[in-house]
C-alpha cells in the first residue's frame, strides 16, 4: 500500500477508481492511502477497501484524509473492515464538520459499531445532505434500490407465477 500511495501522488497518475477489496491492507496501508488522498496530484474518486481490517486507526486516518481540502474522493467502501466505535466516530465527525466531496460511504458488516452510532451516521447524511454532500451512507441495511431483490424474493415471485416457468 505504501508504494501504491506513492504512485497515486505521482504527477502522471490518472487513476480515478481503485479496488483493493480483501488485500490485507491493514491500518498502516490505510494511513498511506489517506496521506495520498491529500496530495494535489491524487485524482482518486473511488476507493474500495472492503474486507481489509483497517480498524479504528485506519478509519481515523481516512477521516483525516477526507477532511483535507485537496481530497477528491467521492466514494469510500470500507465494509467488513474491523471498524469500531472510535473509527466510526471519526468518520461521523468528518461527515458532520469537514466533508467536502464524499457522496457515498459504505460501513456495512462492521459489527463493533453500535446500531445507535450507525443510525447517527445515517442521520448525518440524511439531515445534512446539502451541507455535507453525502447522499448515501450504507451501514448495515442494504438499500433495495441499489442491490435489487434477494434470491428468496425472486424465487417467491416466480413460484407465484407458474406461467413464467412453462415453456
Amino acid at each position: 500500500a505504501k508504494h501504491l500511495a506513492e504512485a497515486l501522488r505521482h504527477s502522471n497518475c490518472k487513476l480515478q477508481k481503485l479496488n483493493l477489496d480483501s488485500n490485507i491492507i491493514g491500518n498502516d496501508g490505510a494511513k498511506h492511502l489517506a496521506e495520498a488522498l491529500c496530495h494535489s496530484n491524487c485524482k482518486l474518486q473511488e476507493l474500495n477497501l472492503n474486507g481489509n481490517n483497517i480498524g479504528d486507526d485506519g478509519a481515523k486516518c481516512l477521516a483525516d484524509g477526507l477532511r483535507h481540502p485537496g481530497c477528491k474522493l467521492l466514494k469510500l467502501y470500507i465494509m467488513g473492515s474491523s471498524i469500531g466505535v472510535t473509527g466510526a466516530e471519526a468518520l461521523a465527525d468528518m461527515l458532520r464538520y469537514d466533508n467536502r466531496t464524499l457522496t457515498r460511504l459504505n460501513l456495512q458488516e462492521n459489527p463493533d459499531i453500535p446500531p445507535a452510532l450507525l443510525t447517527k451516521i445515517e442521520r448525518l447524511a440524511e439531515l445534512n445532505s446539502e451541507s455535507i454532500n453525502c447522499t448515501a451512507v450504507e451501514v448495515g441495511r442494504k438499500k433495495r434500490a441499489e442491490y435489487g431483490p434477494t434470491l428468496d424474493e425472486i424465487y417467491g415471485f416466480v413460484r407465484s407465477k407458474p406461467y413464467l416457468l412453462s415453456a
